[in-house]
């Protein structure tokens, strides 16, 4: 209650407003009865005067105990309307209009007696056992008698009450006014502070368009305007501080690396999807510890010596069956009280290598494959050439030395320019588009080859369900593709083979289909067979003239057109390779 100004306010100007009743109560109580009793003794002397006149002029004085004494002083008590008692110098009452004088006590030590005897008049108020009230007694010596006049204060009693009671309600009107208006006036007053406070703490939880509005010119509202300026700021920078952390969220969700943030506490504070997807978790990872999300026992303790001793580090770890580079960088704090920094956490982030080490490993195995693939027929022309030189004389025997180093350099041509394809392939990100006409390139492509399928007597026949469309494509590229793969049905064929290439049409695209009648390849190495320099029987290969890249030109050939290749084989039995086509490609009419 006494933490609100308005209440602080009202209990203030109402403590004010008690004081200044009670002390008008009592001042003014006091004044009255001072003032009533004054006017009450100036009458008392008057009257006492007229007794004495009167006492003198009826020589009563002296006649105390007579019948006439005591009827003209019970005469004159009536008159005055006051109790009147006569006392000698020596305290004994000699006559008393309310008691019997023998039976009283002696006065002589009565206030009002002892100062009427030293000071010729004297008063005094005290309470009256017998009448039960406080009574006014004032006395004068005249000559050696003391009269002494009582009189009882209900009437100064009375006054004095209702002066006491209009105080009271006059205090209470006034208080129950005041009330009112303190009320007012404290509403009006911390009304703008309560609005301010409404502002604070509607902004502190989170309702950022908060503002304060209608305020006064005066210094709470130059407070509210001071007010309003800093929510705006304030807004500001946490709308900047937003759209950086968005940002932020952004790039850390659409990062391919997985990344995240743990605190001292080893929490998680921030993961992206990839770093969810990395540990096979599904639900949110946040405020989780680390240990349970991480299932890799050398990471976690890396992490936790980083996290015990804030130095970052870089290293790499094979991760279900992947491989990874390791950030750990711990996230530190400047504290400006010491000028130094504390850790609050580190940055973990891994990024995935197993593709560039595979092609790490792709390269070391090409430059050895192609090491060995033109060391060969180096050697063997270099023996050629060498025989040559030692038989000069011999005309057909150099004659077919000759002949075969020519067909040992056409085979090393043959791996170069598949190489160059290869590496064209792999470095060109578009080709240009055109209408290519497939039953025209696959005729070619027999005709180009038909000197390789009649030396083994293989034959060739086209077989469509339908005639084949114009596509959307680059000449090039379809050319490469069935080239190749009717070639590797020629390479890997037996003696008067047989090869067919047929159409299907389906709901989205076309396939067609290149079938052999060869030797077939193994079920574990179809997987392999787009790799480049890979032979499932390396020795027959040889001999069957192929480069070892004609496949793996097909594959990359068919991802630029994106269309897609598979391969089904079964031993003894012969190899189809198929090239779907979408209808996507298809050129319009």
């Amino acid at each position: 209650m006494f933490k609100k100004i308005s209440s602080r306010i009202i209990i203030f100007y109402s403590f004010l407003i008690l004081v200044l009743t009670t002390f008008f109560l009592i001042y003014f109580s006091n004044l009255i009865r001072d003032i009533n009793l004054d006017i009450l003794e100036r009458e008392m002397a008057e009257k006492i005067d007229f007794i004495i006149r009167d006492i003198s002029a009826n020589n009563t004085v002296r006649q105390f105990h007579s019948k006439n004494f005591e009827t003209r002083v019970q005469n004159l008590a009536d008159l005055v309307n006051l109790r009147i008692t006569l006392v000698n110098m020596n305290g004994d009452v000699y006559a008393d209009t309310s008691a019997e004088p023998d039976r009283m006590d002696n006065h002589r030590y009565r206030v009002e007696i002892m100062e009427a005897i030293d000071e010729g008049k004297g008063d005094s108020i005290r309470y009256s056992n017998t009448l039960r009230t406080h009574m006014l007694y004032y006395a004068e010596k005249h000559q050696d008698v003391i009269i002494r006049l009582a009189k009882p204060l209900y009437e100064i009693d009375a006054s004095v009450s209702k002066t006491q009671r209009t105080i009271i309600l006059t205090g209470a009107i006034l208080l129950a006014i005041a009330l009112i208006i303190n009320i007012l006036i404290s509403r009006f007053i911390t009304r703008p502070i309560s609005v301010a406070i409404d502002f604070a703490d509607n902004f502190s939880n989170g309702n950022f368009s908060s503002r304060i509005k209608d305020y006064n010119d005066d210094e709470i509202g130059s407070l509210q305007r001071a007010l309003n300026k800093l929510a705006d700021n304030l807004q500001l920078e946490i709308n900047n501080m937003l759209i950086e952390q968005n940002k932020l969220k952004t790039v850390i969700e659409n990062n391919h690396d997985a990344i995240a943030v743990i605190h001292n506490d080893k929490r998680i504070i921030i993961a992206n999807d990839a770093f969810k997807k990395l540990w096979g978790m599904g639900q949110p990872v946040e405020n989780r510890v680390y240990f349970t999300i991480i299932r890799n026992s050398s990471l976690n303790a890396k992490i936790d010596y980083i996290l015990n001793n804030e130095s970052g580090t870089f290293f790499e770890e094979d991760i279900n069956n992947s491989s990874y580079e390791v950030y750990i960088t711990p996230i530190n704090e400047e504290t400006s009280h010491v000028n130094s920094e504390a850790s609050q956490g580190i940055l973990l982030v891994l990024h995935d290598i197993t593709e560039r080490k595979k092609i790490e490993t792709l390269k070391t195995e090409l430059v050895g494959n192609l090491s060995h693939e033109l060391k060969t027929p180096i050697a063997i022309q270099k023996g050629y050439l060498e025989t040559i030189r030692e038989n000069l004389g011999d005309n057909d025997m150099c004659r077919d030395f000759i002949h075969n180093a020519l067909t040992n350099l056409e085979r090393q041509n043959y791996i170069i320019n598949d190489m160059l394809k290869l590496n064209m392939l792999e470095t060109t990100p578009y080709f240009q588009l055109e209408k290519v006409e497939l039953d025209e390139v696959i005729i070619n492509c027999i005709n180009i080859l038909s000197p390789k399928s009649s030396a083994k007597n293989i034959h060739v026949r086209r077989e469509y369900d339908s005639p084949l469309p114009e596509v959307e494509a680059t000449k090039f590229l379809c050319e490469e593709i069935f080239f190749n793969l009717i070639d590797n049905a020629l390479n890997y064929n037996i003696e008067n083979g047989e090869i067919v290439i047929s159409s299907k049409e389906t709901e989205n695209s076309v396939r067609i289909s290149i079938s052999d009648t060869g030797v077939g390849i193994p079920s574990e190495s179809i997987s392999r067979i787009f790799e480049r320099f890979y032979r499932v029987d390396k020795s027959r290969s040889r001999n069957s003239g192929g480069t070892g890249l004609g496949l793996s030109i097909v594959k990359h050939a068919a991802e630029l057109l994106k269309w897609e290749v598979s391969v089904e084989s079964e031993i003894g039995k012969g190899t189809t390779f198929t090239v779907t086509i979408p209808f996507t490609t298809f050129a319009a009419e």
